[in-house]
C-alpha cells in the first residue's frame, strides 16, 4: 500500500512542479496559482497520511473539489484542463480490498499525467 501512497504523492509533486514551471505569463495566471497551492495542500496532507488509507482518499476527494472549484473561475482550455484534473482525482480511491488497485493506479497516473500536461499549457 505504500507505493500506492507514494505514486500518488509522486503524480502530486510532478503537478506541481509542471504547474510551478507554467504560471509565469498566463492572463488567468491567479487560478493557476491556486491549482499549484491545492497540489502543495494536497501533498502535504497526503504526505501526512502515512498508513491512513481514509486520510489520503479525503485528501484526495478534496484535491478533485478544490480543482472542481477552481474551473469554475477559468475559460477556454485552463477551464478544461481543470475539470479533466478534478474528475481523474475525483474517480480515484484507494481501496485495500481491490487486488486490481495496482492497475487502477497506473490508469489513473496516466490520466493524472495528461491532465497536468494540459494544464500547464493552459497556464504557460
Amino acid at each position: 500500500m505504500n507505493i500506492l501512497k507514494s505514486s500518488l504523492v509522486v503524480a502530486a509533486a510532478s503537478a506541481l512542479l509542471t504547474l510551478t514551471a507554467a504560471c509565469g505569463g498566463s492572463a488567468q495566471a491567479s487560478v493557476c496559482q491556486e491549482a499549484t497551492q491545492a497540489f502543495t495542500d494536497y501533498s502535504t496532507k497526503a504526505g501526512a497520511s502515512a498508513g491512513n488509507i481514509d486520510g489520503i482518499n479525503t485528501a484526495t476527494k478534496d484535491l478533485a473539489a478544490k480543482l472542481k472549484d477552481l474551473s469554475g473561475k477559468a475559460d477556454g482550455d485552463l477551464k478544461t484542463a481543470l475539470v479533466g484534473m478534478a474528475d481523474s482525482w475525483a474517480s480515484f480511491k484507494i481501496d485495500v480490498s481491490d487486488p486490481g488497485a495496482a492497475a487502477k493506479l497506473s490508469q489513473f497516473a496516466t490520466k493524472a499525467t495528461q491532465a497536468t500536461q494540459d494544464l500547464a499549457a493552459a497556464c504557460s
